[in-house]
């Protein structure tokens, strides 16, 4: 059941919660034989996600070949599978948790320079300044759209958004593109992440290395295989706006729908970690098997949230450890049932922050 969380007492460090929380969820996986870091199941999962997608990435260039448009219908294929690579494979490796060797989370993270993007600068945004200061504005940029959409109390209200529950999900298309083309270079040119000097030319040579390598997969390859800009072209955009809206609907359902905390600033006195997750997270479909397999256990936000750097393969096992010790301490656990439940509580979300005056 979802219950108003804006009221729940995030607190001070020395609550205990969180520790207390740890101790009980590292407890249950020592009673189950299990360590945090699943090394062998995120391996094996990682080569059937590569070998799925250069599997897709032969037949569509063959059928390109042969029948020209036909290839379009692996578009949809191709996109589950490099989704499947950044969710369970780039993202583990990002907080550490894909191994207990720093070389394979390294090499894991950076399949992310796969899809096009930066590591480093993912780091900062995602891995830092998110987790660090969830739905925190002016830490938290992960609601940041450049006054096209209103996802946060605080941010300026615009005649436009009374619309935005409609038209969000047309700017969710192209969300991705965005952020290959523009943000990378934008946050390079502006260092908007305060970067040295060594990290400033290590990012140089990682954008030059990730937008070569997107351009030839995407786009220089299937030309040069199908001799058509126009099936090229729809392959790219087709496959970019799918793997955007989802991409989205992964992450911004877990923060903004119309339940958790949004917070105006940050926090004077230090948080308790896990009552600061539990407060701006949500669970959503965790019984989906299917799912949460080709999301890289994301919709176990909650888990992934207050223990980043475990594997996401551990989150449904310790779930209802985490579920009991809220019980326990009267501190709400919010989860949606199902997929569609949350997504209409995103819709709520933009509807109600449309029309807000405050």
């Amino acid at each position: 059941m979802l219950t108003d969380v804006s009221n729940i007492p995030i607190g001070s460090s020395s609550t205990g919660f969180y520790q207390g929380l740890k101790k009980e969820v590292y407890s249950f996986l020592k009673e189950k034989h299990l360590k945090s870091i699943d090394k062998r199941g995120l391996a094996f999962k990682a080569l059937i996600n590569y070998s799925m997608w250069f599997s897709f990435y032969a037949v569509f260039l063959f059928i390109g070949y042969k029948y020209g448009w036909q290839a379009l219908w692996l578009t949809p294929v191709m996109a589950f599978a490099l989704l499947c690579i950044v969710l369970s494979v780039m993202h583990d490796g990002s907080h550490n948790s894909f191994s207990d060797s720093s070389i394979l989370n390294k090499l894991a993270a950076y399949s992310l320079s796969f899809a096009g993007g930066s590591p480093i600068l993912w780091n900062k945004l995602h891995v830092r300044a998110h987790h660090d200061h969830t739905n925190v504005s002016g830490d938290d940029t992960d609601f940041e759209s450049g006054g096209l959409l209103r996802l946060h109390p605080v941010q300026k209200l615009h005649k436009m958004h009374r619309f935005q529950q409609i038209y969000a999900w047309a700017l969710y298309c192209g969300h991705s593109l965005r952020w290959i083309w523009f943000d990378d270079f934008r946050d390079y040119v502006k260092n908007s992440w305060n970067l040295t000097t060594i990290e400033r030319k290590k990012l140089f040579f990682e954008l030059i290395f990730a937008k070569a390598w997107h351009l030839s997969i995407f786009l220089v390859i299937p030309f040069l295989v199908t001799g058509s800009w126009k099936i090229t072209l729809a392959f790219y955009v087709i496959h970019w706006m799918m793997l955007s809206v989802s991409l989205v609907l992964v992450f911004a359902m877990a923060h903004l729908t119309n339940v958790q905390s949004m917070l105006p600033e940050r926090s004077s006195e230090k948080p308790d970690w896990a009552l600061h997750q539990l407060a701006t997270t949500v669970d959503f479909a965790t019984g989906n098997r299917a799912l949460s397999w080709a999301i890289g256990g994301l919709n176990f936000q909650v888990e992934h949230h207050i223990f980043p750097k475990m594997s996401h393969t551990r989150y449904k096992v310790i779930q209802p450890v985490v579920k009991e010790y809220c019980k326990k301490h009267g501190v709400i656990y919010n989860e949606y049932p199902t997929f569609f439940s949350v997504i209409s509580g995103h819709f709520k979300h933009l509807k109600k922050l449309g029309r807000a005056t405050a």
